[in-house]
């Protein structure tokens, strides 16, 4: 004989819905086409305005001088960077070394 059931408030059957989306059409080559259309044209427009403006020279002098002054400061940074770890590294290398001969293993 089975236990007789009690009316349940909540339901307990749950039904998920599930999302399903197609697109109508997509072309990726054209969509790459289309940016890579619009990139030139702004590229073409920006060099026409360069050429009629000669305050722009001096900007694009200025850019570049500015670029190769970071270019070159962190160059040097790098290399300072890269000394003082060497100069780390020996000294751990040369207090394992010590403490290796003081302890004799």
């Amino acid at each position: 004989m089975k236990s007789p059931k009690f009316p349940s408030l909540i339901r307990q059957n749950y039904y998920f819905k599930r999302f399903e989306f197609t697109p109508r059409y997509y072309n990726e080559e054209k969509e790459k086409l289309e940016l890579r259309k619009r990139e030139i044209k702004l590229e073409v427009e920006s060099e026409k305005k360069i050429k009629d403006d000669p305050t722009i020279e001096r900007h694009a002098r200025m850019r570049i001088g500015m670029e190769t002054s970071w270019q070159n400061r962190r160059s040097r940074e790098v290399k300072k960077s890269n000394i003082r770890i060497a100069v780390i590294l020996a000294i751990i290398v040369a207090i394992l070394f010590i403490i290796k001969n003081k302890l004799g293993i």
